[in-house]
Parts: structure tokens; C-alpha cells; sequence
């Protein structure tokens, strides 16, 4: 896990920590579900490589809201938020984070303190 430090900082607010955890993320537009993977987070939302890279902009686009979950004992994360950029060259999507459930505000606040 690092601490990724760079010019983007500042547009967004919050240090990312390098993470890899198994996520489901669910569209509240459409029927879909993806798995994939966070790559790094912060207090604000998080970076995700999703597990099926074709045509993944199908499933979601920037602004749509979404439900997503991780599954890893050692970090419990499920709310609400919406994705705030695609990528397909790099199989990414961002999600910013709207609402987290009180337990998932504990597991987020607690990991990311390691790292401060």
C-alpha cells in the first residue's frame, strides 16, 4: 500500500492510499453489475480497475450513480457515490463517494490514519 502524492492533490482534496480490494459496483440507472478491483482511495471517493475492460463504458457513464461493496475481512467499505471519470485505456473508473454506511466511515477513517 502507498501513499500516491502528485499535482492532482489538489483538485482532490484528499491524499489516495494505494489499496486493493475486491469491489461490486452496481448502477442505479441500469441492471448492471461489475466486480473489479480499488487501486487506491482516499476520504473522498476512490480509483477502481474494473474485471471485464470491454466495453465497460456500457455499463457505466460519468455521472451515473452507483452502489458498490467490498468484500476482504480486513476492509469493509458499502455506500453510494457516482462515477466522476471513465478511462478505457487503463480499464478505470473513479467514483467520489456520496454516502457510506457508519460502519464503512469507521473502516475508511481508521485505514486511511494508518497512513497520515
Amino acid at each position: 500500500m502507498d501513499l500516491y502524492e502528485d499535482a492532482s492533490l489538489e483538485r482532490r482534496g484528499h491524499e489516495r492510499i494505494g489499496l486493493e480490494a475486491q469491489v461490486s459496483i452496481k448502477s442505479l440507472q441500469k441492471q448492471s453489475m461489475m466486480l473489479g478491483w480499488i487501486q487506491d482511495i482516499s476520504h473522498g471517493g476512490c480509483q477502481v480497475r474494473v474485471d471485464i475492460p470491454l466495453n465497460f463504458k456500457d455499463f457505466f457513464h460519468q455521472g451515473d450513480n452507483v452502489l458498490f461493496e467490498t468484500y476482504v475481512d480486513f476492509f469493509r467499505l458499502k455506500g453510494r457515490g457516482n462515477i466522476c471519470w471513465t478511462s478505457t485505456g487503463k480499464d478505470r473508473v473513479g467514483i467520489n463517494f456520496e454516502e457510506l454506511d457508519q460502519m464503512s466511515k469507521k473502516y475508511l477513517e481508521d485505514f486511511l490514519k494508518m497512513f497520515s
